[in-house]
């Protein structure tokens, strides 16, 4: 599963928006723009997406 996918899923959860999804991985609600458009995250946002992704979708 690529970034972008588990971005948009986690984005699709109740009480997420790009703000506190930011939050939660430690970085720029500008940055979840950027990663969803055309940027790819660096290894460790990569993996704490990962991680949010595997507690909050399964």
């Amino acid at each position: 599963m690529t970034h972008k996918e588990m971005l948009k899923a986690l984005l699709q959860q109740d009480n997420v928006d790009q703000k506190t999804l930011a939050k939660k991985i430690g970085v720029s609600p500008s940055q979840i723009t950027r990663w969803l458009a055309y940027a790819e995250p660096r290894l460790v946002h990569f993996r704490k997406i990962e991680e949010l992704y595997k507690q909050m979708v399964g």
